[in-house]
């Protein structure tokens, strides 16, 4: 009966050092995988930041907007159709909106920030077309540049639209 009670222990420990050893094992993450994973992370955080900054720009525009007096932004017909004004002859941007982009008298910025996207979609481009969405139309843009430094996109009734 001692016999079996000596084996039995022995079984017990043998048991308990397999189970120990796979738990020990090195079967844990290499400080290289580590390290990618504490990249990746932080790059996730980063774009989590930026979306964040983003949608706190659209929120602002659409705030803007539905205060926004100047509801002529971007309309057809006038002398402003299709023409480029340089920044020296018509004062230049009168507020900033979001990101660097300035308008001129009668432009709201959520057309200026389509303008902007347009613009952006087609680097260079001397006209684009672009959504105002106060007067739900789209309207044609000559742009250049301007003496300010950057990007002017003029049309519609005097719409004039600054970029960096």
């Amino acid at each position: 009966m001692s016999s079996l009670k000596g084996v039995s222990a022995v079984l017990a420990l043998l048991v308990l050092g397999l189970f120990a050893y796979g738990c020990g094992g090195d079967d844990g993450a290499t400080q290289e995988q580590l390290d990618a994973a504490k990249a990746e992370g932080a790059k996730e955080a980063r774009q989590q930041a930026r979306l964040n900054q983003l949608q706190g720009q659209v929120k602002q525009l659409q705030k803007q907007s539905k205060q926004s007096s100047n509801g002529n932004s971007g309309k057809t017909g006038g002398q402003g159709d299709g023409y480029y004004q340089d920044a020296g002859s018509d004062g230049g941007p009168v507020s900033t909106c979001a990101t660097g982009v300035q308008v001129g008298p009668n432009t709201s910025c959520s057309f200026a920030m389509n303008v902007a996207g347009e613009y952006g979609s087609n680097p260079g481009a001397s006209t684009i077309s672009a959504y105002s969405p106060v007067t739900g139309e789209y309207y044609t843009m000559s742009c250049g540049s301007w003496s300010g430094g950057g990007t002017v996109c003029t049309g519609g009734n005097g719409a004039a639209v600054y970029m960096p």
